[in-house]
This record gives C-alpha cells, structure tokens and sequence, in this order.
C-alpha cells in the first residue's frame, strides 16, 4: 500500500490560503501554454494564434468541465437548484472539460480560418504533459477515491483504508502518454495521428478505471464516462484507420 499522499491547505489570512489542487492546477496550464506555444514555433504556425486559442480552450474548457458534471452526475442537484450549473468551483468532468477545450479552439480556429486539426496537435503537446500535474493534484486531493483494494498500487485514504486512488492511475497513464507523444513527436503518419493515437490509448483504460469507482453515477449500468469511452474510441479507431489508409495510398501513388 502506498501512504497517503495529501497535502493539507495552508491557512494564511481568514478564508485566504493556499490549496495543493489550486496550485497543481494553475501549474498545469502555464506548462501547458508553454509547451503548446514550443510546440506551435517547431512546427512553423502561428505562436500568438496557439496561445489565443488556447485561452479559449481554457475558459470553454472549464465550464464545459462543470456543465458536463452537474448534468451526468449529479442531476438531482441541478433540478432542485438550477443555479447549480453556474457553482462551477462544485466539480468538473474530464470529459467535459476535453469537449468544451476542443470547442472553444475548434470555433477560433473556424473564426481566424486557421488548420485546425494542425494547431490540435501542437496543443496537444502541452495538454498532455499538463494532464500530468493536473492529475497529480488529484491525486494529493484524493478527490477520485475508488473501492478499498490489496493491489500494490492501492494508497491509504484519510482513514487509512487501502483503495485505488483513480486519480494517481490516471496521472500514471498521462505519463506514458506524455512519454509516447513525445518518442514520436517526429513521426508525421497523417495530420491528427498524435491527437489520434492519445484517444485511442485513453479511452479503453479510463473505461476500466471507471469500473473501480465507488457511488458514481450510473445509466443501465455504465457510468458516463464509459460511454464517453466508448464513442471515442470507436470513432477514433475508425479515424486512425481512415489515416493509415490515405498513407498508404500516398505512398503507392509514389
């Protein structure tokens, strides 16, 4: 069992005070920001354009997170209190969250008349690595815990219990999804194969984590993030098959 891991608030004026996840957040989206603008100069599009568009995938990205989660998880408290859609500090959905980035850059990008499958994939390269220390957040928060388990990896709760912290899992995955982005960074398959390849290595595994969870939202047996997995994966395993077929086309023209 690994030991817990949270990290306590520090008080510094009344209700004033510095939170770990707040921290590791705000983290995350300047290293974010930095690698996404790194990776846009490399490949010759425009820095300032990245970084707009990234604003707006925050912003977009961040109310989508709460809009996502008020209405798939926690339904009762939206139709007792319809203001609940607007408390966006009350939970977020990583789903949500992706759908509302994608979103907001999407419309900018349409707006400038900008490639923006291009500018993905260059902001992609900052997400993922954010993915990081966003999650790492979660995981001194404990705010994903799942059910009590024996399995090594399994962290000491608040109250000691063993269970599956899913936020530590899922920083883990971001890891090795960081570390393969990044091993094939050069590798040019086909316009979107990055933003592709992270789809289709997520969804199957966070439809296992989501397995693990304890008292989350179910419909006819699934939580939503599974169906979320689900769609992706399929629509993206079609997209990357669609890919590799043009390449191969390409190369037999050749």
């Amino acid at each position: 069992m690994i030991p817990n891991l949270s990290l306590p608030d520090i008080k510094l004026y009344g209700p004033i005070g510095i939170h770990p996840f707040g921290v590791l957040a705000a983290t995350a989206i300047v290293v974010g920001f930095f690698l996404g603008q790194r990776r846009a100069g490399r490949v010759g599009l425009d820095v300032e354009i990245c970084s707009e568009a990234m604003i707006w995938a925050v912003i977009v990205g961040l109310a989508f997170a709460h809009w996502a989660s008020a209405l798939f998880y926690f339904p009762k408290e939206v139709i007792s209190d319809p203001l609940y859609l607007f408390k966006f500090w009350e939970g977020i959905s990583s789903f949500g969250g992706f759908a509302g980035g994608f979103l907001g850059a999407f419309v900018y990008f349409r707006r400038k008349r900008q490639p923006w499958l291009k500018y993905a994939e260059a902001m992609l390269f900052g997400l993922v690595p954010a993915w990081v220390i966003g999650r790492l957040g979660c995981t001194v928060v404990f705010d994903h815990p799942g059910r009590p388990s024996d399995f090594f990896l399994a962290m000491a709760d608040g109250q000691g219990v063993a269970r599956h912290n899913l936020g530590f899992y899922e920083m883990l995955l971001a890891v090795v999804l960081t570390a393969v982005i990044y091993a094939l960074k050069d590798r040019h398959v086909f316009t979107g194969f990055h933003l592709a390849l992270v789809i289709v290595l997520y969804t199957p595994v966070r439809f296992f984590l989501d397995r693990l969870r304890v008292a989350d939202q179910t419909y006819w047996g699934l939580t939503p993030g599974q169906y979320f997995s689900a769609v992706g994966f399929v629509v993206t395993l079609a997209w990357l098959a669609h890919g590799f077929s043009i390449r191969r086309g390409e190369r037999v023209s050749t």
